[in-house]
């Protein structure tokens, strides 16, 4: 597995956002700069055979508050087991964990969490959530294949969850082929921009 599938990437943007938080969001703008700069060399780091100079050209938007919600979560039971599609036309097993409700702008909206099965069934990763959507920026703003949110199962709390979208994520397959992402399914379809998290610019990235 590939994506967030070994769980690299989503590391990688959570030590972002902790250089972001730490700093506080009066100074966000210089250590976004800062940590952005590093999630960059990351990215060199683990990619370089696949993405080499593309690098330069991995952009986020600016921390946004706004887009830090908290989420009423319904834990979801006997959820059949689905083949979710992926960028290559492969699909992977998963189920719906939970149904997540919130609010932007004063709209409510609402998406699913899933479990990939591959990963609930090793103990490492037993307790990953997989959280795919699309929002009104992919194709423009966005990958055009939508964006990740990673969680954890203790990440719920008291039947509620932070979704903090700054922390939103490209696939591997952003930036070149040959990766089985999943595609989110049209349910976690968001008709709202979600201007926060990783950016994209497809004439960056030809593959």
């Amino acid at each position: 597995m590939h994506i967030f599938e070994n769980i690299k990437t989503a590391m990688r943007f959570y030590f972002v956002l902790i250089c972001v938080l730490a700093a506080g969001i009066t100074h966000a703008q210089k250590h976004t700069n800062s940590a952005f700069k590093t999630y960059r060399q990351q990215y060199k780091n683990d990619l370089y055979e696949i993405i080499k100079e593309d690098t330069a050209h991995i952009a986020f938007y600016d921390f946004n508050p706004a887009m830090v919600v908290k989420a009423k979560v319904t834990l979801l039971k006997n959820e059949p087991v689905f083949k979710m599609t992926t960028s290559s036309g492969k699909t992977k097993d998963a189920q719906k964990y939970a149904l997540l409700e919130f609010s932007l702008n004063g709209k409510p909206f609402r998406i699913f969490a899933y479990q990939l099965l591959m990963l609930k069934n090793k103990a490492e990763t037993a307790d990953d959530l997989f959280v795919p959507f699309t929002d009104l920026t992919c194709g423009k703003t966005s990958y055009g294949g939508g964006r990740y949110l990673d969680f954890k199962l203790k990440d719920i709390v008291n039947n509620q969850l932070i979704i903090d979208f700054n922390k939103a994520y490209n696939p591997y397959c952003a930036f070149t082929s040959g990766y089985n992402c999943p595609i989110p399914p049209r349910e976690n379809d968001i008709p709202f921009a979600i201007k926060a998290g990783e950016k994209y610019n497809a004439d960056k990235f030809k593959h």
